[in-house]
């Protein structure tokens, strides 16, 4: 079985584009076979970048797990003066991330690496929709990594769905953060929100 959170040099490729509508306008992104969501953009991501335009983020921002690039792309496009980060583990992914980035003039820096292997960077924002199919260990590493790698009073945003682990996601973060709060409800996801790092 394939999973979109491993390459899959021996899946065939089937790159297409698929076209949606966030916010009023219509977007058009790259993805191949092999990657996560690939037939619609997640509804989970969605809100996710819906929540983070309702908050004040700027400067760097880190897409960890980022996948064909729907998150960072939509960021990037909402706010031009962010500097956006996307790390995915999934080489087609970021293939996909890096066509789609440059035919909408979007300046994003889209990196296939295993961001628990270290990326050295500090952010002020990080935002993810973890692999939660890739079991508990790779999620908190995700939690872990944000809590070494975010600003003093930087803030991580997650996307997980109540019924894969929303109440012990949030335990988990308050191991690591001083803040913690739900942001959203909807349609089964919730909106985590995280701030101010455990040293």
């Amino acid at each position: 079985m394939t999973h979109y959170f491993k390459n899959s040099e021996n899946l065939p490729h089937n790159r297409k584009e698929i076209t949606f509508r966030f916010l009023g306008i219509f977007y058009t992104l790259q993805v191949d076979a092999g990657v996560f969501s690939k037939t619609k953009p997640d509804d989970g991501s969605l809100l996710l970048v819906e929540n983070v335009l309702n908050q004040t983020i700027k400067g760097k921002v880190l897409d960890m797990g980022c996948g064909y690039g729907l998150i960072s792309i939509l960021l990037k496009h909402q706010i031009k003066d962010l500097d956006v980060t996307g790390i995915d583990v999934n080489e087609r992914a970021i293939a996909c991330a890096n066509e789609s980035a440059q035919k909408m003039n979007l300046d994003i820096k889209f990196l296939n690496q295993d961001i628990l292997l270290g990326y050295e960077d500090v952010f002020d924002s990080i935002v993810t929709n973890p692999p939660i199919r890739a079991g508990k260990k790779v999620v908190y590493g995700f939690f872990d990594y944000a809590q070494r790698h975010l600003n003093q009073d930087g803030k991580l945003f997650v996307v997980i769905r109540r019924q894969q682990g929303a109440a012990s996601a949030y335990k988990a973060l308050q191991e690591r953060f001083k803040h913690v709060e739900r942001l959203d409800l909807k349609k089964g996801f919730e909106i985590l929100f995280a701030q101010y790092p455990l040293t």
